[in-house]
């Protein structure tokens, strides 16, 4: 009897990605939200390793390292999780990562989103979760009724795991009720690449046996195909469940696995199969790190493969990626950005590659990192937005709205009320040159390409406190600087000196209380200032300009002494009696009992501002700069 067995069964690019970062976490409270993948022995060789499986965030504490499963999460639970302050391992497929970005971006722009999948799948509602849960989800043709005639605007997107020939069928009906519509056929290569190898195997096969989690998805897919093309299906999660009286004397037995099938889980079934001393055709050599290696051969454009590195060139890099001819990867699709081949790649270093096209003129299948590598690239970006970490982008020049910048061969775009520039002769000093930003937003574009938007508002912002608390460090009290005045407000004056404006309020602006500041100073006037408090909390200086000048108290105390009769001009009441001004700075109280010597209710009744008067000075109080005058002594 021989054994035939697909050679994409098992893990997918997105599956194993998410089972090594799993694998590779460790701690005292690490969890997977839901289970990693629908396999149950993963899920119970991570629970062997204290990786356990929360289905509610509710007993998440701060600290816990949570791991997103490969199908995605909601955005609504990913801030949940940073609420409760989480460590989050994002182990979501980056080609669903690449659907939310694509919903959440169409949705916010005001298209309708409509979801081809199972509406009950945790990838379709993770995906429903990045518009809200607004979206329309499809099945079959029958629901097609839930749409309108007229559906406006419409943003169509797949499962990843969606039968193709499904879609086909109803992408073409849901075009016909969209005025406009944007279709991304997001069904991953590798799952198409799947379908169609089950269909031609179980077509030549007695009988068909499937491996996978009874609750995945693209097994059950898988099941559902082979039984249309083969006499004989059999959908088993593991060896124990094989019969194998089931396929007793049958002559060709094909073997298919779905993306959350382990190796080993495919190696016990066909051990199994052995142990019935069925006879072995198909290969059976096993690489280096011991993953089978099967002997359906076939590749399809947009497959993902694993190659080894065997030789680089500056212009090229060959790879072993175990199949008839070598794969060779041209400089020009190694990378979104510029690199030397040579510093990168490593003779026995392994990559995941991308097979763009199965025969150059060499024969060789001609291999890309450019996608692969987008995904890593979004990955990091969208972590580094999240953490508000600090990049460098190239200011290349001004466009409409902003500026235009290039981070590593990305586009991003510098809105100009986050860019910091104020002046013609800012920008022409910057154009050209790397400047400090932070991620506010990672776009995906209609031509999937990425584009970042960026701001330099919180780094200028935190660059100016530092600079602050350092010149405010070396301040000291009684200090005199040098500033402009910058605006006045109601109670004081704002004088600018380096990068901090020092508070001067109305009554340290000048000797002279009748001073108006806005009559007798000007924006943008140079003036001198008097540190007189600091407050290196708050990065606040108070300070006085009228300290600065010969204090009027000290030429009025060379000039009089008790018992002079002073000339004076009345320029304030109070209910106890009136100021009299004697110089420009200083002024006198004459008291209600001494303004005359009949008896009056209010100093008004007597005397009116700017009335001149010539009273006596009857005390000087020197410590307090006090005058007391009277008009009867």
């Amino acid at each position: 009897m021989e054994i035939l067995v697909a050679k994409s069964a098992g893990f997918c690019f997105g599956v194993k990605k998410a089972i090594e970062k799993a694998f590779n976490e460790n701690g005292e409270r690490v969890f997977t939200y839901g289970p990693i993948i629908h396999n149950k022995q993963v899920v119970e060789d991570l629970k062997n390793r204290g990786i356990e499986v929360v289905e509610d965030l509710e007993n998440i504490k701060p600290k816990d390292k949570v791991i997103i499963r490969s199908h995605g999460i909601p955005k609504n639970e990913y801030k949940k999780l940073e609420e409760k302050g989480a460590i989050i391992v994002d182990a979501t497929c980056p080609y669903v990562k690449h659907i939310h970005k694509i919903v959440e971006q169409r949705y916010s722009e005001g298209y309708k989103i409509i979801i081809v999948g199972d509406e009950n799948h945790p990838e379709v509602k993770g995906i429903n979760g990045w518009c809200d849960n607004t979206a329309t989800i499809i099945s079959d043709v029958n629901d097609i009724e839930k749409l309108n005639q007229n559906l406006g605007k419409v943003c169509l997107v797949a499962q990843t795991t969606f039968n193709q020939n499904k879609w086909y069928n109803l992408s073409s009906e849901i075009i016909k009720r969209a005025k406009e519509i944007i279709i991304y056929n997001t069904i991953c290569s590798a799952t198409d690449e799947r379908q169609n190898e089950a269909i031609e195997l179980s077509k030549q096969v007695d009988a068909m046996i499937v491996i996978g989690g009874k609750n995945s998805s693209n097994s059950r897919k898988l099941y559902e195909i082979c039984k249309e093309n083969c006499k004989k299906a059999i959908f088993i999660e593991d060896e124990s469940e094989l019969d194998l009286n089931d396929i007793k004397g049958l002559s060709k037995v094909g073997i298919t696995a779905g993306a959350s099938t382990p190796d080993y889980t495919i190696k016990a079934v066909i051990d199994k199969l052995h142990s019935f001393d069925i006879e072995k055709i198909e290969d059976d050599a096993k690489n280096e790190e011991h993953e089978l290696d099967y002997e359906f051969k076939k590749l399809t454009v947009g497959e993902i493969v694993e190659g080894k590195v065997i030789h680089v060139t500056k212009d090229e890099v060959f790879f072993d990626i175990g199949y008839k001819s070598d794969g060779i990867l041209p400089k020009e699709l190694a990378s979104n950005k510029e690199i030397n081949l040579k510093d990168v790649f490593k003779v026995g270093d392994v990559y995941d590659l991308e097979v763009v096209k199965l025969s150059d003129k060499e024969g060789n299948v001609v291999l890309s990192r450019i996608n692969i590598e987008k995904y890593d690239i979004i990955e990091e970006l969208e972590k580094a937005k999240n953490e508000d970490k600090i990049i460098k982008v190239q200011l290349l020049g001004e466009i409409k709205g902003g500026y235009e910048c290039s981070y590593n061969n990305i586009k991003a775009f510098l809105p100009e009320s986050h860019s910091g520039i104020t002046t013609k002769d800012d920008i022409k000093n910057i154009i050209g040159k790397e400047i400090e930003v932070n991620i506010i937003d990672v776009k995906l574009q209609k031509n999937d390409t990425i584009e970042l938007i960026v701001s330099r508002k919180s780094i200028l912002k935190n660059k100016l406190q530092e600079e602050k608390r350092r010149f405010i460090d070396e301040l000291s009290f009684g200090q005199v600087l040098n500033g402009r005045i910058k605006s006045f407000i109601d109670s004081g004056i704002f004088v600018n000196v380096g990068p901090i404006d020092i508070f001067v309020p109305n009554s340290e602006v000048s000797w002279d209380r009748k001073v108006k500041p806005q009559k007798e100073f000007k924006i943008n006037q140079e003036i001198n200032v008097v540190v007189t408090k600091i407050n290196k909390e708050e990065n606040k200086v108070s300070g006085s300009i009228k300290r600065t000048m010969k204090e009027p108290w000290d030429e009025f105390i060379l000039k009089y002494k008790e018992g002079d009769v002073v000339t004076g001009k009345v320029v304030a009441f109070t209910d106890y009696g009136a100021f009299v001004e004697l110089i420009e700075g200083v002024e006198g109280l004459i008291h209600i009992s001494q303004i005359t010597t009949r008896r009056i209710d209010k100093p008004t009744d007597f005397l009116k501002i700017g009335q001149v008067v010539k009273p006596k000075i009857v005390g000087i109080d020197y410590e307090k700069k006090r005058v007391s005058l009277s008009l009867i002594a």
